[in-house]
């Protein structure tokens, strides 16, 4: 289980900032970058790496909480980490998304309620197809 959520954080954490700085340099033209941006960027991949390279496939794939938790507390982080990428990344463009902040959380809730209803629909019929074949058998 340590080295899986280890190489998702890795695999998430390179990713995100791998991205992170291909959308800033396509859409920021500054000239020249102070070194403070470097450490925010590396900052938002960590931020990525363990929300979505840890935390997730952790609540998903081995914690015993109850659904709702789950939803509650993946709600929360990812809610949480999307407005700390975004003020690290950017100041201004975090004071122009604070006000819509109660309406993010709420499609935030919305999305992940959604997810997980499909989600554990797909793993129910994957579940049901391995048991069938293994009646057949």
């Amino acid at each position: 289980m340590i080295k899986d959520l280890k190489n998702n954080f890795l695999q998430a954490a390179f990713g995100s900032t791998i991205w992170v700085a291909l959308l800033a340099t396509l859409f920021t033209y500054r000239n020249n970058v102070e070194f403070i941006h470097t450490w925010n960027l590396l900052g938002i991949g960590t931020l990525f790496g363990l929300v979505f390279g840890v935390i997730y496939p952790y609540l998903w794939n081995y914690s015993t909480f109850k659904a709702s938790i789950n939803i509650l507390l993946c709600t929360i982080l990812n809610f949480s980490c999307g407005y700390l990428c975004v003020y690290l990344f950017s100041n201004e463009m975090f004071n122009m998304v604070k006000s819509y902040s109660v309406v993010v959380l709420l499609l935030t809730l919305v999305g992940h309620i959604l997810g997980f209803y499909f989600y554990k629909k797909y793993e129910n019929k994957k579940l049901a197809s391995s048991l069938n074949k293994k009646l057949k058998k």
